[in-house]
């Protein structure tokens, strides 16, 4: 089981009142460490007694207001949430009081602690962990966003396809937050348990999409024609310059022609020669360069010193160049 189950499986036994009064969470996901810390304040809120939250940063406490803050009787709340972030820059001083609290926790409140970056080395944090329930909160690879999107409808009592979920990870990317905003937006949209489908994405998610760059050589890069067109005008129609596009396209489809030499490619640092670091994108590169022919290519360089000679010499409106354009890249 990956650490992004271990996750989920928390989340669920917190929203069926199975609460800690100790976490620690750490990594790098806001989203996920704010789901988290919503949904123990919704569980603790639940029992109609209330609930005191604080949030503050470890730099900012001293030893004696953690003292209180830990130890002290609230006069509003007969329960505490308490959030410290980035607990790692407590003073000494503040250390031993949260050393102290973590022997004997006051098992009816919750402290939460984060940390953006966990180090397996570090003697406080592994303190912590020996006595608090420890999430891993890092962003998720790619390959397990579906299952969270599913398991997010599933909420909603919805259910998706493959092509939904691709088609929604076109539109919005992996970041969670914005998923989960789209996700939402789609259930307040769609009727009953009406199951998502690809269509329901481009209607309701892709309608009011800005798109950037990456969007653009993303439907390049694997010869996408009509989505190429759609994402050039918002483009356009954005504010985006045709001297910017023209520049970006050309560095793009430069990149593809180099990537179609075996030598280069075979030079341990090639990546740094096509100026492309991220693993990531580097496959996405390649995987382009194998869709295009080098003829292709260097017709498309051609097709772009073209738009830039029309922007210079004639009275062609911005759209209607790179619709032609377009026409010379992806023949």
């Amino acid at each position: 089981m990956s650490w992004f189950s271990d996750y989920g499986h928390e989340i669920t036994s917190i929203k069926h009142g199975d609460i800690r009064p100790l976490y620690f969470l750490y990594g790098n996901d806001i989203y996920l460490r704010n789901t988290a810390v919503r949904e123990i304040r919704k569980q603790l809120k639940a029992g109609k007694t209330g609930c005191e939250y604080t949030y503050m940063y470890a730099q900012d406490i001293g030893a004696d207001e953690l003292q209180n803050l830990l130890f002290g009787v609230s006069l509003f709340s007969p329960l505490r949430c308490t959030v410290i972030h980035e607990v790692k820059q407590l003073l000494p001083s503040a250390r031993k009081v949260l050393n102290s609290y973590l022997k004997k926790p006051e098992p009816d409140n919750v402290l939460i602690l984060t940390a953006s970056v966990y180090e397996k080395s570090n003697a406080f944090y592994k303190r912590i962990e020996s006595y608090a329930r420890t999430l891993k909160i890092n962003t998720p690879f790619e390959n397990e966003i579906p299952a969270w999107i599913r398991g997010y409808l599933a909420e909603y009592g919805r259910k998706t396809d493959p092509e939904a979920i691709s088609e929604l990870l076109r539109f919005t990317g992996d970041d969670l937050g914005m998923l989960s905003n789209e996700l939402d937006k789609l259930h307040i949209y769609l009727p009953g348990n009406k199951p998502v489908s690809g269509e329901d994405i481009r209607s309701v998610s892709g309608y009011s999409k800005t798109y950037s760059i990456d969007d653009l050589l993303q439907a390049l890069g694997v010869k996408d024609k009509s989505r190429a067109v759609v994402i050039c005008k918002n483009l356009i129609e954005n504010g985006v310059s045709e001297v910017y596009l023209i520049t970006a396209l050309y560095q793009f489809i430069w990149k593809l022609i180099m990537l179609k030499d075996e030598r280069l490619v075979e030079l341990p640092d090639y990546e740094k020669i096509i100026k492309v670091y991220k693993g990531r994108k580097l496959e996405q590169y390649k995987t382009a360069a194998g869709n295009y022919k080098l003829t292709e290519l260097k017709h498309a360089l051609s097709a772009l010193a073209g738009a830039d000679r029309r922007i210079k010499t004639t009275s062609v409106d911005p759209l209607s160049n790179f619709m032609i354009t377009l026409e010379g890249i992806v023949t």
